[in-house]
């Protein structure tokens, strides 16, 4: 129970050092990845099959390289996805990104039995490992709240005052 929490919280700070990471890897100059410098390079491969095992074909992704490893981004219709692998096209983990609609029944019914006068302005799904955890971000007329779902559990990770 304690190792599901420290690994939720884990998670969890790894969801925000993702926007820190995503400006690193930008400054670490991260680059486009041409579709045939793909197939000469056989962590891409393994990278490329990986990701289309996980989200399926046909997302029109977009492919970065930096010194870290590879990154895929796509958008298809309300989700957007971030997949990153390491240097060796391993899978290390994935955010992907929706709304309200697209959060699974439980988690949904989870977060509004609690926030019932919140409406729900975005989710972000973590995945690493078999661990999944959605953050989910929450507003009413006075504050924003945002809480992590992981295995049934709900815990607040932020809550801000509007004024």
């Amino acid at each position: 129970m304690i190792m599901k929490k420290i690994f939720g919280l884990l998670l969890a700070g790894m969801f925000i050092l993702v926007g820190v990471a995503a400006e690193a890897q930008t400054s670490d100059k991260a680059y486009l990845l041409n579709v045939s410098a793909i197939g000469v390079d056989k962590a891409a491969v393994r990278a490329t099959r990986d990701f289309w095992q996980r989200a399926g074909e046909q997302k029109e992704e977009q492919w970065y390289k930096s010194r870290r490893g590879y990154t895929a981004e796509y958008e298809a219709g309300p989700v957007k996805g971030r997949f990153v692998y390491n240097q060796k096209g391993e899978w290390l983990y994935s955010i992907l990104t929706y709304g309200e609609k697209q959060l699974p029944e439980d988690v949904r019914q989870l977060v509004r039995s609690h926030y019932y006068d919140y409406g729900i302005t975005w989710v972000k799904e973590v995945n690493e490992d078999d661990a999944v955890v959605y953050v989910v971000h929450l507003e009413d007329e006075a504050s924003w709240k945002e809480v992590a779902v992981q295995d049934g559990e709900m815990r607040v990770l932020k809550a801000m005052c509007k004024q």
